[in-house]
Formats: C-alpha cells, sequence, structure tokens
C-alpha cells in the first residue's frame, strides 16, 4: 500500500508543479501581452515597424513551397519534448550538396515569434542563391530568461557542425541572421566565440564548436541598457530592471557593445534611423567599437533613412541580395559564389 500510495502522491506533486509552472508562463505571457499593448498605445506606431503588428495574427511561412526540408529537428536533449529547442533545415533550390549555411534566428522581443515566422521569411530568399536556411527556435523569456537563448543557439550551431555530413551540409563557415532579437542572439554569438561561460556544453554536441564566421543583423540590439521608450522586453527577458545603474554591469554581460574585442567577427549591420524599438544609435555604437578594437572594415553598417523597426524596405529582394554579397564574402572561397542569380520570387506565407 505505502508503495501504491507514494506513487499517488508523486504523480500528485508533478502534476500540481506543472500545473504552477504553467500558470507562471501563463502569468507572464499575459503580463507581457498587456505591456506590449501599452507601448503599441503610448509610443509614435509610425516607428515600430513589425513591433506594431498584431501578434494573435501573425502569418507563418508556408514551408511546403521549399523543394525539401528537414523539420522540427531537436537540437538539443531538451528539443526531444520542447518544441522551443528545434530547428528547420530548407535546402537550396539551387547548387550542389554539401551546402553552405546560414543560421537565421527569428525577432519578437525575446518573448515571441517562431522559426517559420512571417518577419523572417525574406531572409529565406537566401535559398535562391545556393544556401540552406537552418532557422533556429529558441527558448522565450516566458519559459527562461537570459542566458538561456545564447546557450540555445550555441547548442544549435554545435549541433549542425556536429550533424554536418548527415544533412548534406558544409558548416565550415557559418553565418548567423537574426532581426531584433534575433539580430541581439545573433551578435552574441559573434561577439562571444571561444569564450566558455556562454554556452552549455551539457545540451549536446559538446565535441562541436558554436563559433560563427560571419554576423547579419536587421535591427539587432547591441546594448540592453539602451531602450529609450519600450524597456519592458529587455527587463523581461533579462529578470531584472536593466535601466537601474548597479544592473548595468550584468547588463552589459549580455551586450555586445560591451563584448566586443579584436576577434570579433565580420558583420553587415542594416538598421532605419526611425526605429523607436531599437534606436539607431546602438548599430552606430557597434560599428565604431568594432572599428576601434580590430582597426578595419570588417564592420560595416547599411543605413536606411527614415526606415522604422522591421520596415518593409530593410526586407525587399534587392536589399536581401545585397546583404547576401557579404554572406558570399564570408562563406565562399575569394566571395565568388557560383549560383548567385536573378530569379526573383516571393516567398509564401500561410
Amino acid at each position: 500500500m505505502r508503495k501504491c500510495n507514494f506513487g499517488y502522491n508523486a504523480i500528485a506533486v508533478v502534476c500540481l508543479s506543472f500545473m504552477i509552472n504553467g500558470c507562471s508562463n501563463m502569468a507572464k505571457t499575459s503580463r507581457y501581452t498587456e505591456i506590449y499593448k501599452q507601448n503599441v498605445a503610448s509610443a509614435n506606431v509610425s516607428g515600430l515597424g513589425e513591433y506594431a503588428q498584431d501578434k494573435a495574427a501573425e502569418r507563418k511561412v508556408d514551408m511546403s513551397q521549399f523543394k525539401a526540408t528537414e523539420l522540427d529537428v531537436p537540437y538539443a536533449f531538451g528539443g526531444r519534448t520542447n518544441p522551443a529547442q528545434r530547428l528547420d533545415i530548407i535546402y537550396p533550390s539551387v547548387g550542389e550538396a554539401p551546402y553552405k549555411v546560414i543560421m537565421v534566428f527569428h525577432g519578437g522581443a525575446w518573448a515571441y515569434g517562431n522559426k517559420d515566422s512571417e518577419t523572417i521569411s525574406s531572409i529565406m530568399l537566401a535559398t535562391t542563391q545556393g544556401y540552406a536556411v537552418v532557422s533556429v527556435n529558441y527558448r522565450l523569456s516566458s519559459q527562461a530568461v537570459w542566458p538561456a537563448p545564447l546557450f540555445d543557439a550555441k547548442a544549435a550551431v554545435r549541433f549542425i557542425r556536429a550533424n554536418a555530413e548527415k544533412y548534406k551540409l558544409d558548416a565550415t563557415n557559418i553565418v548567423a541572421w537574426g532581426n531584433s532579437a534575433g539580430g541581439h542572439i545573433a551578435e552574441m554569438l559573434g561577439a562571444t566565440n571561444g569564450i566558455p561561460e556562454y554556452e552549455d556544453l551539457a545540451m549536446g554536441s559538446a565535441k562541436s564548436l558554436s563559433d560563427v564566421q560571419g554576423i547579419v543583423s536587421w535591427y539587432g540590439v547591441a546594448d540592453m541598457s539602451d531602450f529609450p521608450t519600450l524597456k519592458e522586453p529587455a527587463n523581461q527577458e533579462m529578470g531584472f530592471n536593466t535601466q537601474i545603474p548597479e544592473y548595468k554591469q550584468k547588463a552589459q554581460k549580455a551586450s555586445p557593445l560591451y563584448l566586443v574585442t579584436k576577434n570579433f567577427p565580420p558583420i553587415l549591420l542594416v538598421h532605419g534611423t526611425n526605429d523607436q524599438v531599437v534606436p539607431y544609435r546602438q548599430s552606430v555604437k557597434l560599428l565604431e567599437a568594432i572599428k576601434n578594437a580590430c582597426n578595419d572594415d570588417r564592420a560595416s553598417l547599411k543605413t536606411f533613412d527614415g526606415a522604422g523597426h522591421g520596415d518593409a524596405v530593410i526586407k525587399t529582394w534587392d536589399n536581401v541580395m545585397d546583404n547576401l554579397n557579404f554572406v558570399d564574402k564570408v562563406i565562399w572561397p575569394y566571395g565568388v559564389n557560383p549560383f548567385r542569380n536573378d530569379n526573383k520570387i516571393d516567398i509564401k506565407v500561410l
């Protein structure tokens, strides 16, 4: 009887714990939703761009349009049960295996978004130019605070390297590409190349490297304490108020701007001057810091005058192709990608 009672009690405890944690996550998500609505109502909507979109009605990329895919692949041990630790591999419509790799990290204020979100659909145009696009989910702030997303991102890079042959990929040189919060993660990947404290090898693929060789950051966050209008998403992600002076040093450890060294990889920053979510000055300051530390032109900033956060002009075919010129230089020998073409298409969304 005792054995039976213990089993019943254990199940009850597990269920209660699940209910409490679930409610806690729901409460955090609900709290963010209310803050999000207040932010949109009080800010200059013209500069909020994709942040002002209705998150509940966010459209998703139609994954059936691609030539071949591997979907919902767990990249960490937790990914077997947690969808937040899975990735999609989208194979190119042109080119030859093994395929060069771009790893994509979606935006969403670290609180929402998904590896098939419409906001990153234009980046998937890289599949028309010979690149395999690996789109990565990571734990959102309703599930875990920083540095969980960076640990996830590094685990995903290690997984791709460890399984490159299996998935017909060439992971020698990898470019990380992200927008907004995803841009922050991409920048942090590069800023922390080779620094053990910024990854958790116990998550999987411990023998593989998490280094990235290049970064494309669309309106990404470089300073977690510099949000004059919309402060709460960063506070929720970090688990503390990033504006309070005594926490500033802690926030800087999650800010690419303060982690720049002479080893920072090549980076292309893309930002609009009317961004009311992530100030344009963040990219300007990061550009200056990298130039000062490296004394070369490995960092560049493409500016869109008057563009807001996630402005459509940043997501055009022309801009994506221009950004891929940078990627070609990082990944291909002598910067020559033999599969570049002008076969313009649109990425379908549902």
